[in-house]
């Protein structure tokens, strides 16, 4: 006989039914992964748009940078260009807009682990 799970799995007060109720993930565009993600980084092409160059980043600057087609986030002093990360995103575009233009510190401590998340970006400042 196939050892077949019970409807209990996973428990009723699980880690993994805890989880899945909490998320805030939505339907991505097919090729939208975060394995496509990640070949896009690894690419080569200019996602922050400023051919390799650092720039320093007023807060009248950033302010400016807050639509869904040009939008950077500043967290913990360090802006990046999410515009082409927009549609990557778990949470999906509403989630990043949340902070387009402005410092999204506190909202990114709310939802993520910190220590991981910004490698995905492309570093302006």
């Amino acid at each position: 006989m196939l050892n077949v799970p019970s409807s209990a799995f996973p428990a009723p007060a699980s880690q993994q039914r805890v989880a899945l109720a909490g998320r805030s993930k939505v339907p991505l565009k097919p090729g939208r992964s975060l394995m496509d993600w990640i070949r896009l980084t690894k690419s080569g092409k200019d996602l922050a748009g400023l051919k390799g160059r650092l720039v320093e980043v007023t807060e009248e600057e950033l302010a400016k940078h807050n639509t869904k087609d040009d939008c950077w986030i500043c967290i913990r002093g360090l802006v990046y260009n999410v515009t082409p990360y927009m549609e990557y995103h778990p949470g999906g575009e509403d989630e990043l807009m949340k902070a387009a233009g402005a410092d999204g510190t506190d909202l990114f401590d709310q939802v993520t682990a910190a220590k991981w998340y910004p490698r995905f970006f492309r570093k302006l400042f």
